[in-house]
């Protein structure tokens, strides 16, 4: 996550949906920090989006990152926000830090079946938005793992373990009256 672009217009579509999906959940925020960030622009992030950060570490590329997500592992509600977004399959090197990978998804739902996660996702395609996702969901489907995405210009994955809750934050996202042609569910 870079907090260069705090407040924009992407974060306003983060609370939205942080506060649609599981209103009266206890929401944590694990923002995937690759770049040192003064405690006071975290304060700032956690007050706008009405959600804790919980880990404040800076990922490298020499991160262990089982650990590094470690943070996350005992919270419910987990809104996750790397830099650009969702990978599949792992990679190594400088931009690994910029994307979480497909199996620490994963294993996070797994990690607590009721769980729901919401992932930042800016690496699909402009103009192949649907293909990029579909596959990403049917790669989550062959884990057992249920979810959804929001499509605009900025992507969203919700996933979960349970496919009660998931389709409990895809009727909270209908209740708000948010159009059912933004919702894919792949």
């Amino acid at each position: 996550m870079r907090m260069d672009f705090f407040g924009d217009s992407y974060d306003i579509v983060k609370k939205f949906l942080i506060r649609s999906i599981a209103p009266n959940a206890d929401w944590v925020v694990f923002p995937m920090f690759s770049h040192e960030v003064d405690d006071e622009k975290i304060k700032a992030f956690e007050q706008f989006l009405g959600v804790r950060v919980v880990s404040k570490t800076i990922i490298t590329t020499t991160t262990n990152r089982v650990e590094h997500l470690a943070a996350s592992a005992h919270h419910s509600h987990i809104f996750i926000d790397p830099d650009i977004g969702v990978k599949l399959e792992p990679t190594h090197g400088a931009n690994s830090v910029k994307y979480i990978f497909g199996a620490e998804l994963v294993t996070l739902c797994k990690g607590n079946p009721e769980r729901l996660l919401l992932v930042y996702d800016q690496s699909v395609p402009r103009g192949g938005e649907l293909k990029s996702i579909r596959e990403k969901l049917a790669y989550f489907r062959t884990h057992n793992i249920c979810g959804f995405a929001y499509v605009s210009h900025a992507c969203f994955l919700i996933l979960s373990a349970s496919s009660f809750a998931s389709k409990k934050a895809y009727d909270g996202l209908l209740d708000s009256n948010l159009p059912s042609s933004r919702l894919f569910t792949g």
